[in-house]
């Protein structure tokens, strides 16, 4: 875990064994975080976007050597945002995870993606006016700035984010740090194997750590960075659903006032969530190998809400 405030960072570890838990020192312990991913992804589109690469606004089938079915057509920021009008997963990807449930993602490939984009593509609602979380629409925007920065996701991960902030141990190449990875488990607690995303990494690819995802954070305090200020700017909103989302990020609002942008992530052997407040320099992280499977999996985002909140607490 990482508790943040203002520009200092404190790490605090636990590890249970033989059913005691212990203190450990673990802020530079790698950590697939699943679905924080969606920030990073939506990072680069920002990036894009302020370098005048990329308009968000614009038709990611520009960038695509291949049609869609019936000319279908969403923005990056909508695949950025989950209002693109595509389901949570690709037509029969259900067999994907039901066949190869430690690794659903692996056989789901780039030849894969563009013959779902050509032949099998079907909007659940017009690009725009809902909001639907979709894996898929994530995915398919790390693809989409792939081929029009004409670089691999990791590439342009390095090349806009780990590297300029000195997130050594960031990557979505598990070769490179291994040595310092924690095991993943799976919902009853065995060693399970980590997720290969393949063509969809956008959507939940990256290994990071507390510490590194602190820089990350702390990037987000600084308000002369116009990228990150961008990704924070709300791009939907549904008074009814009493719902927010910027690029990536969920935002809510507490009865303070305070604005929260906030991302979980789970994995076969992972779950995770990040949660930042800009306005106040405040953020926690927290980092487990408890499954996304797991019963209580959901106890982690509770953790770090609860770690938030304590944080806030000390104002009044």
């Amino acid at each position: 875990m990482a508790i943040i405030d203002d520009s200092t960072a404190r790490y605090y570890g636990a590890i249970r064994t033989a059913d005691t838990l212990k203190n450990m020192s673990n802020s530079e312990s790698v950590f697939e975080i699943g679905s924080i991913s969606k920030v990073f992804t939506s990072t680069l589109l920002a990036h894009a976007s302020v370098e005048g690469g990329i308009n968000p606004d614009e038709p990611i089938r520009n960038y695509l050597e291949t049609e869609m079915k019936d000319s279908a057509e969403f923005t990056f920021m909508q695949l950025s945002n989950h209002t693109s009008g595509l389901p949570r997963l690709p037509p029969g990807f259900i067999w994907n995870m039901l066949l190869n449930t430690s690794n659903p993602y692996a056989y789901f490939g780039e030849e894969d993606l563009i013959t779902y984009l050509r032949e099998d593509v079907e909007l659940e609602y017009e690009p725009g006016e809902e909001h639907a979380y979709s894996n898929l629409g994530a995915g398919l925007l790390g693809y989409a700035l792939e081929q029009a920065e004409g670089a691999s996701y990791e590439e342009l991960l390095n090349r806009h984010i780990f590297r300029p902030l000195g997130m050594t141990r960031s990557t979505t190449v598990q070769e490179g740090i291994q040595q310092y990875l924690v095991p993943g488990l799976d919902k009853r607690g065995r060693e399970t194997s980590n997720w290969d995303l393949n063509v969809l990494q956008g959507a939940g690819a990256i290994y990071s750590t507390a510490h590194d995802l602190s820089r990350f954070a702390l990037a987000n305090f600084d308000p002369s960075n116009e990228v990150y200020a961008l990704e924070r700017q709300t791009t939907f909103s549904n008074e009814e659903e009493n719902l927010e989302i910027a690029m990536g990020w969920i935002i809510s609002t507490r009865s303070s006032g305070d604005r929260w942008y906030w991302h979980n992530g789970g994995t076969g052997g992972y779950r995770t969530i990040m949660v930042i407040s800009p306005e106040n320099n405040r953020g926690v992280i927290v980092l487990s190998n408890i499954s996304a499977g797991h019963s209580e999996a959901a106890e982690i985002d509770r953790l770090g809400f609860d770690l938030m909140g304590s944080l806030s607490d000390t104002d009044q």
